[in-house]
């Protein structure tokens, strides 16, 4: 780790009297095909007038980033099997590794153990200080879908991978887990539910059934809420039993008992594909970042990416009558400044002015034209502040577009650091 150079990137607007006071930290790092093959990698923060106040470099690729209720950054290392726990100028105070990403080679000097095959996408912790973990495991089933473009095709036996939650102690004590295969329909698919994703990742013939992508704690009903992108929903699960709440997403394909737990929707409210980033907002709602791959369910046509588009929204669950209602959104389109981030991406509702800070993580175009195929296009990423109102008051462009070579750039998602 040292400071170093800049990404590559663009200011296009910033008025500081507009924006949150502190801090933005978001990760940036190799995105699409050149994950597999640059290692460079950054955790930066932007502060109020639009200065770079934070430049970490890594040679490991990193992910998510938390500020903990001691102000440190908590952040991983998915590929690598790390987290680290650092202060806000990168001194590193603890760190863990998992164990299954290091049965070949000797773990950091005083690093804790997880004995985990691998963690994957978020990282957030509970009240109590513990973390708040994903991995992943492994299930055969028989006469599951062998297609999702075809309702006629033969089933198949499947190998289907499934998300796993997981409470683990500061010291590497694993204390709880949820397993979605044990909560959600094991049958249902969505687009991308038959994806590669794991396959990439040293699964054999699997298929990405739900692959979650972030969860966090609600301590007003102690809940879990996870974010399900080829499941096209959004889940909260009672913590203590693991019991599904309710299901917050398009109603279609979900069968009996699980068709009883989806939210039924009032007023004009247009659902959510292939989200990021669900949180709770300070109203008690619920803000994630609407990816917005196909915007269909099979069999139904999809939307083609050129059409394609993704925004932040909220959503206003009520427990007691099991209805959602959308109060908020925001795509750029009427600004003709709307970007389609095929992958990662985030939301994130700011405290003092209630600005909301969103992160287009993987824009991907070829030849300029929006793709849903990030590991053959072009990708960059774009970070926007935005007013309740919906005035852009930020807007940052990772992208090395203007230089030779054309470096693939993403970010996951950002973190709010207020002032000190």
């Amino acid at each position: 780790m040292k400071n170093s150079p800049l990404p590559p990137h663009k200011l296009v607007t910033c008025i500081p009297e507009k924006r949150e006071p502190g801090m933005m930290v978001f990760n940036v790092r190799p995105g699409g095909a050149s994950e597999h093959i640059y290692k460079d990698a950054w955790i930066l923060g932007i502060d109020q007038a639009g200065a770079f106040a934070l430049n970490l470099h890594f040679a490991e690729q990193t992910q998510d980033v938390r500020l903990l209720p001691n102000k440190n950054l908590l952040f991983s290392f998915t590929a690598a099997g790390q987290i680290r726990e650092t202060k806000q100028n990168g001194e590193l105070v603890r760190q863990w590794h998992i164990s299954g990403k290091w049965k070949d080679k000797e773990a950091p000097d005083d690093s804790i153990p997880i004995d985990l095959p691998l963690t994957h996408h978020t990282i957030n912790y509970f009240p109590n200080g513990n973390l708040l973990l994903m991995s992943v495991e492994q299930r055969e089933y028989p006469d599951w879908p062998s297609s999702d473009e075809d309702p006629n095709a033969d089933t198949e036996i499947a190998r289907v991978m499934g998300d796993v939650i997981l409470e683990v102690a500061p010291d590497g004590t694993i204390v709880n887990q949820w397993k979605l295969l044990d909560i959600l329909d094991p049958y249902r698919i969505c687009y991308g539910s038959r994806a590669k994703y794991w396959v990439e990742r040293g699964f054999p013939d699997s298929v990405d059934w739900c692959h979650s992508n972030a969860v966090v704690y609600d301590p007003s009903d102690d809940t879990l809420m996870i974010s399900l992108r080829t499941q096209d929903c959004i889940i909260k699960i009672h913590k203590e039993s693991g019991e599904l709440k309710w299901i917050l997403g398009d109603p279609g394909n979900w069968k009996a008992p699980w068709s009883s737990k989806l939210l039924e929707p009032t007023g004009d409210l247009d659902w959510q594909y292939h989200q990021h980033d669900c949180s709770i907002t300070s109203t008690g709602n619920v803000l994630c970042f609407d990816n917005g791959n196909f915007r269909a369910l099979p069999f139904a046509a999809k939307t083609p990416p050129e059409r394609s588009y993704s925004r932040a929204v909220e959503f206003d669950v009520d427990d007691d009558a099991m209805s959602v209602r959308q109060v908020w959104s925001h795509d750029g389109r009427e600004q003709n400044q709307h970007s389609y981030a095929c992958y990662q991406g985030g939301a994130c509702r700011l405290p003092k002015t209630g600005n909301t800070f969103i992160t287009y993580g993987g824009i991907c175009t070829i030849d300029g034209v929006p793709t849903n195929n990030n590991m053959e296009g072009f990708v960059r990423s774009r970070l926007v502040e935005v007013t309740p109102d919906n005035e852009i008051v930020f807007d940052l462009w990772i992208t090395a577009e203007d230089e030779p070579g054309r470096a693939l750039l993403s970010s996951f998602r950002a973190e709010h650091i207020p002032d000190i």
